[in-house]
């Protein structure tokens, strides 16, 4: 069981990495062309796809990043899931 659980943080990460790397291409390409509706509405769902993946994550791991506000939970300092 620990070991599915292990897969699908994995796999939300990657998720995650590949979600923002699109949000970072998109910010830049906005950059030049802030006019571009196409793009706008692109961005808008890319966030929200980085929101739901971060919700995912945080419900089967706890926070994602250190500087999110805690949740009723103590961060285990060095023993995030991805380094266990």
């Amino acid at each position: 069981m620990k070991t599915s659980s292990k897969a699908n943080s994995s796999e939300l990460l990657e998720q995650l990495e590949a979600v923002d790397l699109a949000l970072v291409d998109m910010i830049i390409y906005l950059d030049s062309h802030p006019q571009d509706a196409n793009a706008l509405t692109q961005h808008d769902e890319l966030c929200e796809q980085r929101k739901e993946i971060r919700n995912q994550l945080a419900i089967a791991n706890g926070a994602v990043y250190k500087y999110e506000p805690r949740l009723n939970e103590v961060w285990p300092w060095g023993q995030a899931p991805w380094t266990r």
